[in-house]
């Protein structure tokens, strides 16, 4: 029983370090799972994701930079806010589409690029700032704030 114990807390701290927001425990619990969302509720849980002068309100599928609203909706939106949601780490193709498409094997992957040349025309070039950076061979990493040069 020890050992199962064990395993279990390690498997719950690897997934919140890979970015899982919470973990809950097989057999699911309904009391125990009717008080989190409470106390979740309780505390006003917001989406918006706020980096120096950026802002992104995945509720209201708006962006902001140094108070401009920037134009960027759909699919390119929705691939910005996953990865700043998971900010500072490498975040593959397949992982994308699993969390942004909803029958991810109906599409090519080619479709994260064309999100990503979306995001890169519509704010990175007309505001001389990088939000993602492509990590070669393992995916994308949304690395706002970083300056070109």
């Amino acid at each position: 029983m020890y050992s199962l114990n064990v395993q279990i807390k390690r498997s719950e701290i690897l997934a919140l370090k890979s970015g899982a927001d919470d973990f809950i425990r097989k057999p699911l619990d309904n009391e125990v799972l009717l008080v989190r969302i409470e106390a979740k509720l309780r505390f006003g849980v917001s989406n918006i994701i706020e980096i120096e002068d950026l802002i992104i309100n995945p509720e209201e599928e708006k962006i902001i930079y140094q108070g401009n609203e920037i134009e960027l909706k759909g699919k390119p939106f929705e691939v910005l806010t996953h990865l700043a949601m998971h900010k500072d780490q490498i975040v593959s193709k397949e992982q994308l589409l699993d969390a942004i498409w909803e029958e991810p094997e109906l599409v090519t992957p080619n479709v994260i690029e064309v999100a990503i040349n979306q995001i890169r025309q519509k704010m990175d070039k007309p505001l001389n700032i990088t939000t993602i950076e492509t990590v070669r061979r393992r995916g994308y990493r949304f690395c706002f704030p970083k300056e070109i040069s």
